[in-house]
């Protein structure tokens, strides 16, 4: 199993690897008046990670709604 696990964390490295160096091109983003520039590879890398970030929060919110509901007893 511990190998089965190295060979996909070896994969999902060479794809990360891969996705790196094909978008190296520089892209622009704008947000209302703020401009940035910055490689596609880093965009893509930033917008997973506040997706991750954001739903994770989002998650925990909604566990506890369910936890203190669940305190509350029913109605």
């Amino acid at each position: 199993m511990d190998k089965l696990w190295l060979g996909l964390k070896i994969a999902v490295t060479l794809l990360v690897v891969v996705l790196f160096v094909q978008n190296i091109m520089v892209v622009e983003v704008r947000v209302l008046a703020w401009s940035l520039s910055l490689p596609l590879a880093l965009l893509l890398v930033g917008v997973y990670v506040l997706g991750m970030v954001s739903g994770k929060s989002l998650m925990g919110l909604v566990r506890r709604l369910r936890a203190s509901r669940s305190q509350e007893g029913p109605r």
